[in-house]
């Protein structure tokens, strides 16, 4: 009896072993790799900061998943990112003074440039809704390009 109970265990515990070391690539396979193009860019003094958002709570709390801060380039810089597979808004602004906060004057209307995915820059920004892209498991390589506009 106590024969049948370790090769039980032995069995067990290989099978646990072998499903928690498949774990890993797994969860490489559904990181993809998203270029994102910032175009617009006027001055090359600042930084450009992007942020990543994959859910509507991280989006109306800004707590991105990532946060990328790049030299400015004129006309346009790219940031590569690597993300899981779902849904992300992203989020750009040029800090042309690099005091690392996006100025606002009054009622909130920012002074420097910014941008959104899925945005025009007519008319106020959106929601997560708005602004998502779905990064798919089938996707090599996404490209995303986000323009910044000034009001």
């Amino acid at each position: 009896m106590n024969k049948k109970i370790l090769i039980v265990t032995a069995a067990l515990m290989a099978a646990c072993a072998f499903a928690f070391g498949q774990a890993a690539p797994q969860a490489q396979a559904k990181k993809r790799s998203v270029k994102i193009t910032i175009t617009n860019i006027a001055t090359p003094s600042g930084t450009i900061v992007l942020s990543a958002h994959d859910s509507e709570e991280s989006f109306k709390k800004r707590k991105p998943v990532q946060t990328v801060r790049v030299p400015a380039t004129v006309p346009s810089a790219t940031i590569e990112l690597s993300l899981e597979s779902g849904e992300c808004a992203f989020c750009v602004f040029h800090d042309t003074n690099g005091d690392g906060d996006l100025n606002a004057g009054f009622m909130g209307i920012p002074k420097e440039p910014f941008g959104f995915s899925n945005y025009d820059g007519k008319g106020p920004p959106g929601n997560f809704k708005k602004h998502k892209v779905a990064i798919t498991v089938g996707t090599k390589a996404l490209a995303i390009e986000i323009p910044l506009v000034k009001f």
